[in-house]
């Protein structure tokens, strides 16, 4: 907990010059004196009264919320306690702001949205404009209390916890999904009768069937043709994969970032199983960190440094899967990657905007 005065000459100026005042005063007997001297005292009192309510504040807590989108505005509610009554927070301006660990933005500005006088302190709610994605992690919380004409101001750094994670921001991938599975059916309609696996009971023939189904002894013991019940395999996931070369402009690399946590959110949202893998490690090796669910791939996805690419791709975690999406920031990326029948390369440069008014496009490009 640190303490500053800026202008922390000002009381002792004030205090001289009310004395001057008050001995002209005296002296002379003059009433314009005695009106300065008494506006003199009263502006002393009052500079004074800054510093005394400031250096009454005891503490501070800080309600992050529990989790955020990239873009948006939220509300943070702020409670100052104080050791004394500190009077109408009107007679002097308040200025709050959090300080974070890092040097990452954590938003694009704050704007105090509410005060409220309370005993024992105040409340405030901060507005945090623009969130930017990351963890970030609160330190303290500087409050700054000016007097009414700007002369003095106090501040006090007083120490604070709290995480906050900003998930990526979601965007429209509608059109790529669309494009994606209808690529994966063309190759799941060849595979899907192969891949059945038989219960061990049997049902009723339905006309279209293999006739290597047919269950002969069931067929002929009923005089009716039975098949052989077959069910599909359980449903293989959708593996997003998100690759940020060296280089990659920052702004791009948000939007591959963005790209990859929205196809992760639509095929949820969906019922689907779908995988994310970020990279975790540095530039000589990348690992993978396999998320399964959302908020754990938006999670590992908020703490991606979109500012430092990545010089070797190293070995995707095995697993089988529909389809593999490679997430880039450029189509030229593609001849690094892992390719196959089933990988797809979206650059996010190509992604839908709505301001662009054009659709987004998914191609694989050739092995």
């Amino acid at each position: 907990m640190t303490t500053s005065i800026r202008r922390a000459w000002v009381p002792a100026a004030l205090v001289l010059t009310s004395a001057v005042a008050t001995f002209l005063a005296l002296g002379t007997g003059a009433i314009g004196l005695w009106a300065l001297a008494g506006a003199m005292d009263a502006l002393t009192l009052y500079e004074i009264s800054v510093v005394v309510i400031a250096l009454w504040i005891a503490g501070v807590s800080v309600a992050l919320p529990d989790r955020a989108f990239a873009g948006e505005s939220v509300c943070i509610p702020v409670e100052i306690s104080a050791r004394a009554p500190m009077g109408r927070m009107g007679r002097w301006r308040v200025e709050i702001a959090p300080e974070w660990e890092g040097r990452r933005a954590t938003c694009q500005g704050w704007r105090m949205a509410r005060r409220v006088q309370r005993p024992g302190g105040c409340s405030v709610e901060l507005q945090a404009l623009g969130l930017c994605r990351g963890r970030h992690v609160l330190r303290s919380v500087r409050v700054r209390l000016t007097d009414a004409f700007g002369l003095l101001s106090v501040e006090r750094q007083l120490p604070a916890d709290g995480e906050m994670v900003v998930y990526p921001r979601l965007v429209p991938v509608e059109a790529w999904v669309l494009e994606i599975e209808r690529r994966m059916l063309r190759l799941d309609g060849a595979r899907s009768e192969a891949e059945a696996v038989p219960t061990g009971g049997v049902v009723p023939y339905r006309s279209g069937e293999r006739v290597n189904l047919i269950h002969w002894p069931t067929s002929l013991r009923r005089g009716e043709i039975y098949a052989k019940e077959t069910v599909s395999g359980s449903p293989k996931p959708w593996r997003v994969v998100l690759w940020l070369g060296p280089g990659d402009p920052p702004h791009l690399a948000e939007r591959a970032i963005s790209v990859a946590a929205s196809l992760v959110a639509h095929w949820q949202a969906r019922g689907e199983p779908v995988e994310c893998l970020v990279p975790v490690s540095g530039r000589a090796r990348v690992t993978w960190q396999r998320c399964r669910t959302f908020q754990a791939a938006a999670r590992a996805l908020a703490e991606v440094d979109g500012s430092v690419g990545m010089d070797a791709a190293g070995s995707v975690p095995r697993g089988e899967s529909r389809a593999i999406i490679w997430v880039v920031v450029d189509r030229r990326e593609a001849a690094r990657l892992a390719m196959g029948p089933r990988a797809i390369v979206l650059p996010a440069a190509d992604h839908w905007e709505p301001a662009a008014g054009r659709a987004a496009t998914a191609k694989r490009p050739e092995p």
